[in-house]
């Protein structure tokens, strides 16, 4: 194997540098010592659809057509995503057109799969009922049932969390052991894989490890969750490392970084208070009616699913029944007054606003002659959001799409994307108070994304020091560079030149082609019930809020 790419959705150097310091991540260590380290820069938003597909094709939002784990279409349904609506040609596409083998394990966002000269086992999201998750299809004897790639989220709702923090370590281990049976029966080029659940974890551990969050708590049997699940891949890198040889480049990667949080934004009641957003009452017939059938089908599910019955019941109705009340309690969407609504939220994950414009949308209210005043209407709504006790600002800037994007699939992005403070969020629904704690709703999210993850590339191809000025987007045509194979012109990023060794500067002319760069697969749709599972896994985690 030429080079290896180990994946940390969410990795952060404010948890590795400190372990590192105290010896207990010893692969990590070697790695960064021996290679080149530093900061990278993820998307804006730092969400991992975008970041993780800009990092599989070099190419911004704009191009490769990825803003969220969702989109909305014209009567405002919200839809998941899959890698069928990746608009841009992925790096181990053109790696495998020019003779480059390829070994992909749990990338997230590669379900469906495609043919490739190699293996692919996709990542997140993945549902639990498909059986065409893995190509060659042989690789299923290897790899098992698709639910045991991935986290128990039943066990994060029904409180345990020690049960769960457990489930992501036994993942993690699974995920290597798993990998490396692929990689020594399946020789290629190139393999890479991601661990995910680094992601998971520090959602909803970080108070367990960051002693200044508001909801520290020092004498918490879960303090140490964070530590041990960085441990456990560290280990798992170090079976890699002895797999691989000295030979093999090692790259190791997060899409975006991570840091406190502790309180959400409720920026449907800001909206509907500035009359940029109308809503039925929440107290309507209707709202009402619905709400209380969202609780007795999922608090009959989590009943069934306690006393074990659950398997018994699954066999005779689908899973999207039990999962419908579910879909009530997460869709704030259905509430909404559309004729009357100048601007509305996308989800949690998302952190972004559509204008309701009348040539997007079924029941658009803002013309186009209208949009450039609409938008800066908006924008200087949100920017004056404050604490309602401090009165501090708690949001950083409001950045309109079509300057912070470019490209194909511009259109389909949405209009303004908010940052807030650190330790904040937006967060959609209703709510008697603007800012309320980020533990709400058995969704108690201490940790949330920032925009720099992590970078260490070791190995034969790249120097040993730091490196500042790295980007999500520099990833793709830095890894093609390293196969020598053409960089698409098309793309956005550019070869990371200064993270790598004299030897691959003097040896490797930097090829450009304009034979790759946009790519149209054509669309696989979810079913109803596949739809059904991606939503409740989304709402788990706290994504569609």
């Amino acid at each position: 194997m030429d080079t290896l790419v180990i994946g940390l959705d969410g990795g952060e150097w404010d948890v590795i540098n400190p372990l590192i310091q105290e010896g207990k991540l010893p692969n990590i260590a070697q790695l960064k010592q021996e290679g080149v380290s530093g900061p990278l820069e993820s998307i804006t938003p730092p969400v991992s659809p975008p970041a993780w597909t800009s990092i599989q094709t070099g190419t911004n939002p704009g191009k490769h057509g990825i803003f969220d784990f969702s989109t909305f279409d014209e009567n405002y349904n919200r839809r998941s995503i899959n890698s069928s609506d990746r608009s841009a040609t992925p790096f181990w596409e053109i790696m495998n057109n020019e003779g480059t083998t390829t070994g992909l394990f749990k990338v997230p966002f590669t379900y469906p799969p495609e043919d490739v000269d190699g293996f692919m086992v996709t990542g997140f999201p993945t549902p639990n009922t498909v059986k065409d998750f893995a190509t060659p299809e042989s690789l299923l004897e290897d790899v098992g049932p698709v639910e045991d790639l991935f986290e128990d989220w039943s066990l994060q709702q029904a409180g345990d969390y020690e049960a769960f923090k457990q489930n992501l370590i036994e993942v993690a281990e699974r995920q290597t052991e798993i990998f490396l049976e692929l990689i020594r029966k399946n020789e290629t080029d190139f393999s890479m894989t991601v661990y995910d659940g680094s992601d998971r974890i520090q959602h909803f551990f970080w108070k367990y490890f960051d002693e200044t969050h508001p909801r520290y708590d020092p004498e918490s049997p879960l303090s140490g969750a964070i530590e041990e699940y960085y441990q456990t891949v560290d280990q798992g890198i170090g079976e890699l490392l002895e797999e691989t040889g000295d030979n093999c480049d090692v790259v190791v990667i997060s899409d975006h970084g991570f840091g406190p949080l502790s309180h959400d934004i409720y920026i449907d009641e800001w909206l509907e208070r500035e009359g940029l957003l109308v809503r039925k009452s929440p107290g309507s017939k209707n709202n009402i009616a619905k709400s209380a059938l969202s609780t007795i089908v999922v608090e009959g599910w989590h009943v069934m699913n306690q006393v074990g019955l659950d398997s018994i019941i699954k066999s005779v109705l689908p899973e999207s029944w039990f999962l419908f009340g579910s879909n009530l309690r997460h869709e704030p969407h259905r509430n909404m007054v559309w004729r009357d609504t100048t601007a509305f939220f996308t989800t949690l994950s998302g952190q972004a606003l559509y204008i309701n414009l009348k040539n997007r949308f079924s029941k658009g209210k803002v013309s186009p002659e209208q949009y450039d005043e609409i938008v800066e209407e908006v924008c200087e709504s949100i920017c004056s959001i404050k604490h309602p006790e401090t009165g501090e600002k708690l949001v950083e800037s409001v950045i309109r799409s079509d300057e912070e994007f470019e490209g194909w699939k511009l259109d389909d992005a949405p209009d303004l994307i908010v940052r807030t403070v650190p330790n904040c969020t937006l967060k959609g629904g209703y709510s008697e108070s603007l800012l309320q704690s980020s533990a709400q709703n058995k969704h108690d999210r201490s940790g949330d994304h920032r925009s720099e993850g992590i970078l260490i590339a070791s190995g034969p191809s790249f120097r040993s020091g730091t490196f500042d000025g790295a980007n999500v987007l520099d990833i793709a045509p830095t890894l093609l560079h390293l196969q020598d194979c053409p960089i698409p012109n098309v793309i956005d990023g550019s070869v990371m030149k200064s993270a790598l060794s004299s030897r691959i500067l003097n040896q490797k002319d930097i090829k450009k082609s304009d034979q790759y760069g946009r790519s149209n697969r054509g669309g696989r749709q979810w079913s109803d019930d596949e739809e059904a599972e991606i939503e409740k896994r989304l709402s788990d985690m706290g994504y569609l809020g």
